[in-house]
């Protein structure tokens, strides 16, 4: 082992994941990359997965939290406790390709300015090689851009490094100085938008959030939320969109986006009423809610972030991280983004 290679902690959350385990912990250990630290947050699991990390891998440190604490909350203890400079986030429904931490170790040493790094990921689906995250933009709606979703994962457009307002938190590198600064997960975010939020902190800090396409990773996609059912998924992907957006944009960009993000939802409600998914249509309502009785707890954490956290405007980074689509965007993200032209 190379002994100038910075240690790298990586964190593995677990809630019922075992059927995964074998394929993303063999191709971790794999990997040319070997000053590694491995802990493994298990999220009160009922399916064998802490005693197959026992049994198979015994230099990982294992946390095993009575409850489910969700993806931010258990992330924090392990980042905590681990000791890396650098602190990569894994998904268990992953296969890393065999150099991915030495090209994330690499692509972030570049510029100190940069403060997370993410890889290729990959829809794992046998004989085809596409796109499921390179990153996201974000909307003049407040909603997202997912760049490259389902495309030719060899286009020449996704095979060049970009900034992008943030990271899929299945595979990624942080810098812990970084991290130092803008804090970690929102306690409050028990799944969903929870790295959209704090890449969205690195930014104020004056950090970058790249991609780099030098590996790939395979991600199967809801490892840890197969079960949990759309209602679920709807409600805290958009109460925690709207958190992000109070604490986070300067009032100049938040009266920009915030009203077009709250008649964006509407639709969303009106469209699911019609179509009969009563469930999603109120988790829409139902996240707005939960804002306007959390609104006092939210202008707190945002006087903090604007105060201690935000170092640049809003104006120095907006154009990196944004980009216009078709109208159609709205529509192929419900019918599949495979059919949507970049």
């Amino acid at each position: 082992m190379d002994k100038q290679q910075l240690l790298v902690s990586v964190i593995i959350v677990n809630w019922n994941g075992e059927h995964f385990l074998k394929d993303c912990l063999d191709s971790l250990f794999e990997n040319t990359y070997k000053n590694i630290e491995v802990l493994f947050v298990d999220n009160a699991s009922t399916d064998g997965s802490v005693s197959f990390v026992k049994k198979y891998y015994p230099s990982i440190q294992i946390i095993q939290n009575r409850e489910n604490l969700g993806y931010a909350e258990g992330h924090e203890e392990a980042i905590h406790r681990s000791k890396g400079s650098l602190v990569m986030l894994l998904s268990t429904d992953t296969i890393m390709s065999s150099r991915v931490t030495e090209t994330l170790v690499h692509a972030i040493n570049r510029k100190k300015t940069i403060g997370v790094v993410m890889p290729k990921l990959l829809i794992m689906k046998p004989g085809k090689k596409l796109i499921d995250s390179i990153g996201a933009y974000i909307l003049p709606t407040g909603m997202t851009y997912h760049i490259g979703r389902e495309k030719n994962a060899d286009d020449p457009r996704y095979n060049k490094p970009m900034e992008v307002y943030t990271i899929k938190g299945a595979c990624a590198l942080f810098r812990r100085s970084v991290l130092n600064k803008t804090g970690l997960f929102d306690k409050d975010y028990f799944a969903y938008f929870e790295e959209t939020d704090l890449c969205h902190r690195i930014w104020l800090a004056g950090y970058r959030v790249m991609y780099d396409p030098s590996s790939y990773v395979y991600h199967k996609g809801a490892g840890a939320s197969g079960e949990m059912v759309r209602s679920f998924i709807q409600f805290h992907s958009f109460k925690n969109r709207i958190c992000t957006f109070i604490k986070n944009f300067s009032m100049k960009y938040l009266i920009r986006i915030l009203p077009v993000t709250l008649i964006f939802y509407q639709g969303v409600f009106l469209y699911h009423l019609f179509v009969g998914d009563r469930s999603v249509a109120w988790a829409v309502q139902r996240a707005i809610w939960w804002n306007i009785v959390h609104i006092r707890q939210t202008l707190n954490k945002r006087q903090r972030i604007q105060a201690a956290i935000r170092t640049v405007s809003d104006d120095l980074f907006w154009e990196n991280i944004t980009r216009p689509v078709r109208l159609s965007y709205y529509y192929f993200m419900i019918k599949g983004l495979a059919h949507y032209t970049d």
